[in-house]
This record gives structure tokens, C-alpha cells and sequence, in this order.
């Protein structure tokens, strides 16, 4: 049995009082043969109170002045004494308005509980001490706010008070004294970060208090200092203070709690280090909860000595020791007692060890997320009390075998996943246990469907996706069980035509989510059932109309994707009917037509793939209504007509904007630059004209500083589906990446910062504006007319990985500050007017001739070996040689050869290139001082030594001439 703690025990003793309420005073309000009536003074105050709510739900149809609903005792949520007809219990949610202070005007209220109401931040009134004979006050998520009035230390009979998931600002907590009654309080998710350690008194102060809730209410460490003065209480039995910023100074006063103390929750908190030994002499616990902090290490032996200990939990931590010597220190009386370990997400390696099967009482085991190794025991299958096991994302393998489960008639959930386990079952196996969740992901079912299933009616959640399954799938499975909810069959060899799924025992079950994705799957699409919430067909080979999509009529499906098939026709006009849809993805098909209007009745969508078919006609300007759209893309269709400038009014969210290889003409409307959130803009090989809009720095999700990473290539950087988290869906968007067409999903195209608009008529200049887009890594402006130059300080944009602006008619020089692009690995300037000399840097130099062809003007490597001139310069320095001083040339070649000689060392190439004016002096400096620095950074630097002193040799020659002497000695030996 699982022991409770939290929210589950307070709603227990909320029963409980209840229960005993109405055993006592009665639902009816009658005694004897007469009916007993509330007050007058009691109605008035709950009909003004009802006057400040909102009703939504009619909880409160049955309050009114008429005559047949004069009696208050009757009314919803009201119940009254038997003996005086006094409101004694109120009990209402899913209101909304404001905390009338009328209805502390029911001054014999002893049960109060407005839990889950909307009470839009009100205050708690000062009146509220009118109710000093109230017991019980429960405002559980009621978002009520402020500070807590003082007048709460009148009720001091309370034995219950929740006032958790507010958003209170709580400064004291001195009107806790009063309440020497108080068993229960739950302050959970409000703000007691002023309090300090004011709550560690409270323990003190409050004789009675068995239950303390403190979660999430950024309480701050323990100090040290503040320990000797606590006498815990010897009452407390369960106390949660987990989601705060405690460390490890807490664990020196718990102890003291070891007399008392059966439930403690520390989880997500900040703990480092090692578990601390004295956790494991609260001998009373029975659940330990440690998740989510940093601890290290493994598991104080003397957690062997918690006999009492049912639930442990430490999942989510850094845990990296070996399974055995783990389950060797909970080995003792705990290993008697424990039916719950959850170590989920650390770093635990080894086997399995074959003394688990010691864990008698074990119900639930979980060692998913781990590094556990080698194969699974058999012994594990004597854990007879076993109803969970999850050892999926670990390297284990092995083969599984009927032994593995032969006593295992309890076990109701099966999570191996993402091993490389194989099944090899019997023909004839039958299981003997009935699963709920059966999760076999990425494991090796196959080549044959497995038969084991049949024999498996009650689960809800079915995943054998990519099992290596080579089948068709039997009739029989379709009608297992109408309990399921989540059936995933994908990435596998499945073939076959799918039946009428509408007629199967699937029909009956409520949000049914299916999976078939990655098969080889064929034939028309089947009728679904109409409460179908998720539907994924993508790449199979599903032939002919969608419109048997137009079934499902239920309205709460949210996903459907058919894309990569072989699906025609058109988009049938039946989405008014998916008021709930997320995501819509039909891309990679041979769908034809306009997109129809009933399309803006999608007001949830958030994702829209329809690219690679044959839309056409103008982009529908009911699309607009769907506000929630983060991705677009209607890539490779023929869609015409000038791009509408409501996608930037109404579509703000877009993150991803795809309009590639269609009809569009016009402009770029100006509106585009309200979509402050895009990151990915592809409107590149369309018929679009007009100049780039010097607005675009309005974008800015582009224009942040942050850098990318760089760690690793985007061009490597495809999605793994195990990373994605669970329930979630990642679409996918074709992307022109330096120069090559590769598929990303969404985790990557996130970081892609991507402006194509190549392939187009687009006219004048490169806007300045383009240069505050400081994450951009990729911009593609080649094949369009623009003119004029390279902005000057296109160096600025460091983030830049591709750069193509080839194709175009731009002139000028090549700006100095391409030099500084550190990142950018594909470059293309080909065909323009470009002139000068190739800046030189590393990244310059080592890209191929081809980024830099017809340009006739443009000189220098990689292009030609010089530029024009350069021959003549060096004559004219020979002959300037000649005439002024032939000792002076002699000693400055003396020199340089020294400098070859000694440019192995990289200090002293530094020093001389320190000696040259900037750019040679930086560009030097640079290739050494770049953590980037490439292999051949010594080679580029002494290339760049030599061209600065055949150009700078002028300025410097007669400084060389006058120490030439000092350097003889070095040359001649």
C-alpha cells in the first residue's frame, strides 16, 4: 500500500471530516417530524455572497429568494445543524468573482471549504475572524492573494487550515501561534522567502500538528546557528517541503524528528554530495522522497536499518554506483519491508544483481534512465508482489524468456524499452498477468507479430514501435481492449490495409491515440472512430482521398498527420469539425486545389505542413484566424498571388516560415517584420520583386546576442526521436543548408537562424538594417538583381556559418571585416561585379576558387597566386634598392631569413607581426589567439608575414638598415 503524504492525505481527511459530519448533523436537516429552517440573517449572507460570484457550472442554481428555494439548508454546498439550523458547513468550487466579506457573517461555520475557485487575487477579509468557531478552512487553489490578515490567530479552534497554491505574499507567521489545535496546514506555493526560519518554530509552537505542507515557498537554507534552539515536535508524522532552495544544513535537525516523523518529501530541493548517513536512523520512516537534487554517490547502509520504510524514491539525481552495492545497503529489514524504489535518471551502472529476488514485498520497481549492463536475471521473476517494472534507456541485453515473468501474476506495468533485449516466447505462451502499460519500444519482438498479445484485454497504453516487426497486423488485435488510450506501432515493417477501425473495440475507448508511422502500411485510409484524439500515418503508402478524415466528428482530436503517402485529391471541407486541432501535417503527398476556408476554424493550430504537393490558388485569408500557428510551410506547391501582409499582422507566433518553390510575386510586404518570434524565413525561388524591407531588424528573435553553439556542425545535427519528450510531436521542415537540402525536426530547427530570399527578382541594395541580426547563420540572397556593396560591417554578424550572395549584380571592394566571420564555412560571391583584393584570413583563403569566379576585377587567393601591380610594386622596390643603399636590402633578407628560421616558435612570429600595422599586425595576432585556430594557422600566418613585409618593407627599411648590423652575427652562424 502506498503511503500517503501531500494532497492525497488532505483530501483523506477532508473525507473524513465530512463523513463524520454528516453522520452527526445530517444532509436533510430534519429532526423529529418538523423541518428545521436556516436563519434569515445566514440566507441574506449567502445570497450576497452569491452576488459576488460567477456561476459558469450552476453550483449554485439551487440558491435563490423564490419561494421553493427559500429553504437555504437545501441548497448546494450547505449544510446546517440539526438542532439549531445554523449554517454549520460550506462547500463550493468552480466559482469565480471575489471574497465577499458577507459571508463571514456565518458566525457558526465550523467547515469552510472554498477550494478550486477563481477569486481573481482577492484578499482574505479581516472579518474572517467573526468565525471563531471554525475548525476546518480550506482554500486549496483559490488564487487568492496579498498578505494573510493577523485576524487569522482568532480562530483557535481550527484543526485543519489550507491555504496552499495561492499566491499570497506571507511576511510572519506569528498568527500561527494562537492555533494550538491546528493538526493540518498546508502553506504549499506561496511566498514565505521573508519568513527566514521562522518555520522551523512553528514545529515548536504548534503541540498537535501531525501534518505540515511547506512546498514550493522558496524557503531558504537552514542555518546552522539557528539548530540549537529547536525542540522538535514529537507529533509530527509528514511534513513536505519540497520545490524550495534547501541544502545540507537541513539534514542536522531532522533527526530529531525520528521519533515521529513516517513521511518526508525533500525532493526538488538543491542537496549536493553524499546521502547523509543520520537520514537512515529516522527509524519511524515509512516514505522517503529525494528527488530531483544533486546527490552523488550511492545509497548509507544505514538506510538497511529503515524497517519501516515502503516508498523510496531518488530519482533524478547523480547517483553512479554499482546496482549490487546499491541493493547491498537497503539489504537488512528494509529489504523486508520496501515495495516501492524508484532511482530513475542517475547514473547507477552494473548488472542487475540476482539478489533482487531478496526484495520480497517489492510492488514497484523503477531503474529506467541508468547505466545498467549485461543481462536481465530470471530471478526476477520471483518477485510474486510485483506490479511495476521499468528498466528501459539502460545497455541491457540479453535474451527475455517465459521464466523471466513466471510468478509475476500481479504486475500490471511493463517498461523495457530502448534495450537491446530480444523475446522469445513459446507459440502457445500465456502470460500470466494482465498488463495495463505495456512499453517495448525500440526493443526485438520480431520478424513475427507477437501472439502474446492476444492474450493482453485490458491495457491502456500499447508501444512496440520499432521492434523490427515484418507482418501484417492480425484482425484480433484491433479488438483486444476498449481501454486503450495510447497505441503505438511505429517504425517497424508492418504491411497490409487497415480495417474499419470505427467497428473494433479501439471505438469504445476514450482519447485514442494511434501511431502507425514508418510502416509499409497501404491501401485507402480507414474509417476512424469519432473520439480519435491523435493519428499518425506518416510514411506508409496509403493511396487515394482523405476524406474518409471526415469521421471523426468528435471535435477533441488535436494531432493528425498522413504525410509522406500517396494520398490525392483535395483538402475536403470538413475542418470546422476539429475545433481542437494542434497540428495538421499532410506534406509529401499529391493533394491539389485551394486550401479551404473552413481552415480558419483551426484556431489551435499551431503547426501547418503541407508542402510538396500541387496547392494552388492564393493563400486563404481565413488562415489568418489561426493565431496560434508557430510553423508554416507550404514549400513546393503553386501557390500565387502576392504573399499576404496579415501573415505578419495576425500570425505573430510564427517561429517558421516556409514559402519556398511557388508562384508568389510582389513585394516582400513590409508586415513580415512584425514576426518578431521567426527564426526560419524561406521564401527563396518564387517571382517576388521589389527591394529587401530595410524593417527587417524588426526581427528581433534574430537580433539577439546569445551565441549558438558551435560544438558541433548543424549540417550533423539531425533530431534522435528517444530525445523528444514523451507525448510530444516534432515536425519536420525541408531546409536548403549550404547548398544541400536536408530534412531537420523541430529540436534543430530552433537553433537554425535561416534567412533564404534567393531565386527571386529582388532589386537594391543589401540593407545595413540586415547587420543587427546577430544570430543569423545563414543568409541566401544569390540569384536575384540586387546592386551595390557589400555592407561594410557585415563582420558584425560573427554567428554566420553560409553566406551566398552569388548571382547578383553587387560591385565594389570586398569589405576587411569578412576577415572576422570566424564560423563561416560556405561561402559564394561568384558572378558579380566584385573588384580588389580577396581579404586575407584564414576563412578566406581556405574556401575554393569557385566561391569567387566571374568576378574579372576580383584578385588574390585563392582566385589568382596576385593582383594586378603587385609585379611592378616589387620592381620598383628592387631598383629603389639599388640606387639607395645595397647593404640595407642585403641585411633585411638576412633578417627575414632569420625570421623563417625561428618562425617555428610561435611567440616570436607573434612578436614580429606586432611590429606591422594594423591589418597584417591583427590578422597575425588573431590566427593564434583564436581558440578556433586551424591546423594550418602557422602556415596561413607566415603567408601573411611575407605579404606584409613585401608591401610594408617600404616603411620599414631604414629602421632595418639601422640595426642590420645587429643582426650578422645570427645570420652567418
Amino acid at each position: 500500500m502506498t503511503i500517503l503524504g501531500g494532497r492525497s492525505l488532505q483530501l483523506v481527511y477532508a473525507l473524513l471530516i465530512l463523513l463524520h459530519m454528516q453522520t452527526s448533523i445530517g444532509f436533510n436537516s430534519i429532526t423529529g417530524d418538523y423541518e428545521i429552517s436556516c436563519t434569515e440573517s445566514e440566507r441574506q449572507a449567502l445570497l450576497a455572497f452569491k452576488q459576488s460570484l460567477a456561476d459558469e457550472y450552476g453550483s449554485l442554481s439551487s440558491w435563490g429568494s423564490e419561494e421553493e428555494k427559500k429553504e437555504c439548508c437545501k441548497w448546494e454546498g450547505v449544510q446546517c445543524s440539526n438542532t439549531t439550523g445554523h449554517v454549520i458547513v460550506l462547500e463550493l468550487a468552480r466559482l469565480r468573482g471575489n471574497l465577499s466579506p458577507s459571508l463571514f457573517a456565518l458566525h457558526h461555520l465550523t467547515y469552510l471549504n472554498l477550494s478550486w475557485n477563481d477569486f481573481n487575487l482577492s484578499h482574505i477579509p479581516k472579518s474572517i475572524s467573526s468565525l471563531n468557531k471554525l475548525q476546518h478552512l480550506h482554500l486549496y487553489d483559490s488564487n487568492l492573494g496579498g498578505s494573510l490578515p493577523n485576524q487569522l490567530a482568532n480562530l483557535t479552534s481550527l484543526q485543519s487550515l489550507d491555504l496552499s497554491h495561492n499566491k499570497f505574499n506571507i511576511k510572519n507567521l506569528e498568527w500561527l501561534s494562537p492555533l494550538s489545535y491546528l493538526q493540518f496546514l498546508d502553506l504549499g506555493e506561496n511566498d514565505l522567502s521573508k519568513v527566514n526560519n521562522y518555520w522551523l518554530e512553528v514545529i515548536n509552537k504548534l503541540p498537535r500538528l501531525t501534518d505540515l505542507g511547506l512546498s514550493g515557498c522558496n524557503l531558504r537554507y537552514v542555518l546552522p546557528q539557528s539548530i540549537p534552539m529547536i525542540n522538535t515536535s514529537t507529533s509530527l508524522a509528514f511534513l513536505d517541503l519540497s520545490s524550495n532552495n534547501l541544502r545540507a544544513s537541513t539534514f542536522q535537525w531532522l533527526p530529531k524528528l525520528n521519533k515521529s516523523l513516517v513521511s518526508l518529501n525533500l525532493s526538488y530541493n538543491s542537496f549536493q554530495g553524499l546521502i547523509p548517513e543520520n537520514l537512515g536512523h529516522m527509524t519511524y520512516l515509512e516514505k522517503l522522497d529525494l528527488t530531483d537534487n544533486q546527490f552523488e554517490g550511492g545509497i548509507p547502509k544505514s538506510f538497511g536499518n529503515l524497517c519501516k520504510l515502503r516508498y523510496l524514491c531518488l530519482s533524478y539525481n547523480n547517483l553512479d554506483e554499482m546496482l549490487l552495492e546499491l541493493m547491498g545497503n537497503l539489504s537488512g529489514c528494509l529489504q523486508l519491508s520496501l515495495e516501492e524504489l524508484y532511482l530513475d535518471k542517475n547514473k547507477i551502472k552494473g548488472p542487475l544483481p540476482d539478489t533482487i529476488k531478496n526484495f520480497s514485498s517489492l510492488r514497484w520497481l523503477s531503474l529506467n534512465n541508468n547505466q545498467l549492463s549485461s543481462t536481465v536475471p530470471k530471478s526476477i521473476g520471483l518477485l510474486s508482489k510485483l506490479e511495476w517494472l521499468g528498466i528501459s534507456s539502460n545497455s541491457l541485453n540479453g535474451t527475455i524468456t517465459e521464466s523471466h515473468f513466471s510468478t509475476l501474476s500481479k504486475l500490471r506495468g511493463l517498461d523495457m524499452s530502448f534495450n537491446s533485449l530480444s523475446f522469445n516466447f513459446s507459440r502457445d505462451w500465456i502470460p500470466p498477468f494482465q498488463l495495463d502499460e505495456i512499453e517495448l519500444a525500440s526493443c526485438k519482438l520480431g520478424p513475427k507479430f507477437p501472439r502474446w498479445l492476444k492474450t493482453q484485454r485490458k491495457f491502456s497504453n500499447l508501444d512496440i514501435s520499432g521492434n523490427e516487426i515484418s507482418d501484417s497486423i492480425p484482425k484480433w488485435f484491433w479488438n483486444l481492449s476498449s481501454r486503450a488510450f495510447h497505441v503505438n506501432l511505429s517504425s517497424n515493417h508492418l504491411f497490409g490495409v487497415l480495417p474499419n477501425l470505427s467497428s473494433t473495440k479501439f471505438a469504445d475507448s476514450f482519447g485514442l491515440e494511434i501511431d502507425l508511422s514508418k510502416n509499409k502500411l497501404d491501401g485507402p485510409l480507414p474509417v476512424f472512430p469519432v473520439n480519435v484524439t491523435s493519428i499518425n500515418l506518416s510514411e506508409n503508402r496509403f493511396f487515394g482521398s482523405i476524406s474518409s478524415l471526415c469521421t471523426i466528428t468528435s471535435g477533441d482530436i488535436v494531432l493528425l498527420d498522413a504525410s509522406h503517402n500517396q494520398l490525392s485529391g483535395k483538402l475536403p471541407d470538413c475542418l470546422t469539425r476539429w475545433t481542437s486541432l494542434v497540428i495538421l501535417n499532410l506534406a509529401n503527398n499529391h493533394l491539389f486545389g485551394k486550401i479551404p476556408r473552413s481552415i480558419g476554424s483551426l484556431s489551435r493550430l499551431e503547426s501547418l505542413g503541407l508542402q510538396n504537393n500541387n496547392f494552388s490558388g492564393e493563400i486563404p485569408g481565413a488562415l489568418g484566424n489561426c493565431n496560434a500557428l508557430q510553423f508554416l510551410d507550404l514549400n513546393y506547391n503553386s501557390f500565387s498571388g502576392k504573399i499576404p501582409a496579415w501573415i505578419g499582422e495576425r500570425l505573430s507566433s510564427l517561429n517558421f516560415l516556409l514559402l519556398r518553390s511557388n508562384n508568389f510575386s510582389g513585394d516582400i510586404p513590409l508586415h513580415l517584420c512584425w514576426l518578431t518570434n521567426i527564426t526560419l524565413l524561406d521564401l527563396s525561388n518564387n517571382n517576388l520583386s521589389g527591394s529587401i524591407p530595410r524593417c527587417i531588424q524588426n526581427l528581433t528573435a534574430l537580433a539577439q546576442k546569445e551565441s549558438l553553439a558551435h560544438d558541433h556542425s548543424f549540417a550533423d545535427s539531425y533530431d534522435d526521436p528517444n530525445s523528444w519528450p514523451e507525448g510530444s510531436y516534432a515536425y519536420k521542415a525541408s531546409v536548403m543548408w549550404k547548398g544541400t537540402e536536408r530534412d531537420y525536426g523541430n529540436g534543430s530547427l530552433k537553433n537554425l537562424g535561416i534567412i533564404d530570399l534567393s531565386s527571386n527578382k529582388l532589386t537594391g541594395e543589401i540593407p545595413v538594417q540586415i547587420l543587427v541580426l546577430f544570430k543569423l547563420v545563414q543568409l541566401n540572397l544569390s540569384r536575384n538583381q540586387l546592386t551595390g556593396k557589400i555592407p561594410p560591417d557585415i563582420g558584425q554578424m560573427r554567428e554566420l556559418e553560409s553566406l551566398d550572395l552569388s548571382r547578383n549584380q553587387l560591385s565594389g571592394q570586398l569589405p576587411w571585416s569578412m576577415s572576422q566571420l570566424n564560423f563561416l564555412s560556405t561561402l559564394n560571391l561568384s558572378y558579380n561585379n566584385f573588384s580588389g583584393r580577396i581579404p586575407l584570413s584564414t576563412q578566406m583563403q581556405s574556401f575554393d576558387a569557385s566561391a569567387f569566379v566571374g568576378n574579372p576585377a576580383l584578385c588574390g587567393l585563392p582566385l589568382t597566386p596576385t593582383c594586378p601591380g603587385d609585379e611592378k610594386s616589387k620592381s620598383k622596390r628592387t631598383d629603389s634598392g639599388d640606387k639607395d643603399n645595397q647593404e640595407v636590402r642585403s641585411e633585411f633578407w638576412k633578417s627575414f631569413i632569420l625570421g623563417m628560421e625561428l618562425g617555428a616558435a610561435i611567440g616570436f612570429v607573434e612578436v614580429l607581426a606586432l611590429k606591422f600595422d594594423h591589418p597584417w599586425k591583427y590578422l597575425c595576432f588573431l590566427l593564434f589567439n583564436n581558440v578556433r585556430v586551424r591546423l594550418s594557422n602557422l602556415k596561413d600566418c607566415l603567408y601573411l608575414l611575407v605579404a606584409a613585409v613585401s608591401l610594408g618593407v617600404r616603411k620599414h627599411v631604414s629602421r632595418l638598415g639601422r640595426k642590420s648590423k645587429s643582426f650578422e652575427p645570427s645570420v652567418s652562424s
